[in-house]
């Protein structure tokens, strides 16, 4: 998938939450949205990290399932995809090495972070 398509993906999920040609206040709204996980995002990918190297399944499974629907949320989707995959692997019991994971991990979270702050941006006039 490439950044176009992430793009499109997180555009129409903006629209589902603020409407196609969105007022004042959901373009606040939104602009609020995209912060607060821009904001926390990267935290809990840290917690991440530190949860995949202390070898707790469940802790690791329940933290991705959070940060799973945080990215779905915002229209994330392939970084979505990822958390479901560790969340999945942690379900079983097996835990995913840490530096692949984190790895294409905060990739992914770079390339839509990169993509949530032009679009706050762009909100904001």
């Amino acid at each position: 998938m490439d950044v176009r398509t992430r793009e499109g993906e997180i555009r129409a999920r903006l629209a589902d939450i603020g409407g196609d040609d969105p007022g004042p206040e959901e373009r606040a709204l939104l602009t609020r949205l995209i912060r607060s996980f821009a904001a926390k995002t990267p935290g809990g990918v840290e917690q991440l990290g530190e949860l995949l190297r202390g070898g707790d399944p469940p802790a690791v499974r329940d933290h991705a399932h959070g940060l799973k629907g945080s990215a779905s949320n915002i229209g994330a989707g392939t970084l979505s995809e990822i958390f479901a995959e560790v969340e999945h692997a942690a379900g079983g019991g097996v835990i995913p090495d840490a530096d692949l994971t984190l790895g294409r991990i905060c990739a992914e979270q770079a390339l839509v972070l990169g993509l949530l702050d032009d679009l706050a941006e762009e909100l904001d006039h």
